[in-house]
């Protein structure tokens, strides 16, 4: 079998990124029918095609599937090739790639800014994403590191315990709950919820709670956004749960916390790499910080935070 060349690996893991010929060429800045060509030729060296059309999109056949296998494992080696040459050139400056599910966008930036102040030359490439984005990056060894809530369980995935995640009621303010003692699960289940989608990592929690409580929550929306689930919870459109992370770090007015039964419900992030990615210098020392000052640096800006949940 003749090899693909590393050009046409790009175009395949780029494809089955966008899922579209025309946005592969709009991305990587070359023209629509050189990406075709490519493509084909690269279907033509394994003898079998490597995506079909699905309605607007494209998807990978089992041999594409094969394929960007293939390229994810190519573009490992050339980063670890890079982080080997690196090495002997001392070098502890460079990029630093993270990628974290789009709670985490609240309390990481704190680190990171402690971060970068002590090393000034670090550029970080950070990408934010739901949960299955994340999974998917982590599948294709694309980033350092990922921040998740519900870390993979998978041999090649090291995972380190790093900051609880509490979720917690929110309500609008002046709701009748507010002052009431501990709320029932109950009494909450006669009120409208608004909740993260399918798949996301906290609404799995939610889910799980829910199933050892027997609690059937009153769904009335579904909203892919901690930030646009504050500003509906605040205009009365219903209740929600959320990590207690995302109100502390992203305060919005008129939102309260309520005291329900069993709440909040508790769960840990992890701070998590692939093993079979070689750590650069940068990579190591950032690992290094976060296991040692990234804990600290929070809790020291959660005692100076003004919530506007009350306590």
């Amino acid at each position: 079998m003749r090899l693909p060349t590393v050009r046409q690996l790009q175009l395949l893991k780029a494809l089955d990124q966008y899922k579209s010929i025309s946005l592969v060429a709009q991305q990587l800045h070359v023209s629509q029918p050189s990406v075709s060509i490519q493509l084909k030729q690269l279907s033509e060296t394994v003898d079998m095609p490597a995506y079909h059309q699905h309605g607007k999109t494209i998807v990978l056949t089992d041999a594409g599937k094969a394929l960007l296998k293939c390229a994810n494992e190519v573009f490992t080696s050339f980063h670890n090739l890079s982080v080997s040459i690196d090495e002997l050139k001392s070098v502890t400056s460079g990029s630093l790639n993270l990628c974290v599910v789009s709670t985490a966008k609240y309390f990481l930036p704190l680190i990171l800014g402690a971060f970068c102040k002590k090393h000034p030359k670090v550029d970080i490439n950070l990408k934010i994403g739901n949960r299955q984005e994340v999974k998917e990056r982590i599948e294709a060894n694309e980033d350092d590191f990922y921040f998740f809530s519900q870390c993979p369980e998978r041999p090649e995935i090291i995972k380190t315990p790093l900051l609880d995640n509490e979720l917690v009621v929110i309500a609008p303010a002046r709701h009748e709950l507010h002052l009431q003692q501990e709320v029932s699960l109950n009494r909450l289940s006669h009120y409208p919820f608004i909740m993260r989608e399918k798949g996301s990592g906290t609404r799995n929690l939610i889910e799980q709670f829910c199933k050892t409580q027997q609690l059937t929550l009153n769904e009335k929306m579904t909203i892919e956004s901690n930030e646009a689930i504050k500003y509906a919870v605040a205009s009365g459109l219903g209740l929600s749960i959320l990590s207690r992370h995302a109100l502390d770090y992203g305060e919005v007015p008129g939102l309260v916390k309520l005291d329900v039964t069993g709440f909040p419900i508790r769960s840990t992030w992890f701070l998590a790499k692939r093993q079979d990615r070689k750590q650069s210098l940068l990579a190591s020392a950032f690992e290094a910080f976060m296991k040692e000052q990234g804990v600290a640096i929070l809790e020291r800006s959660q005692v100076s935070a003004k919530s506007a949940l009350s306590s």
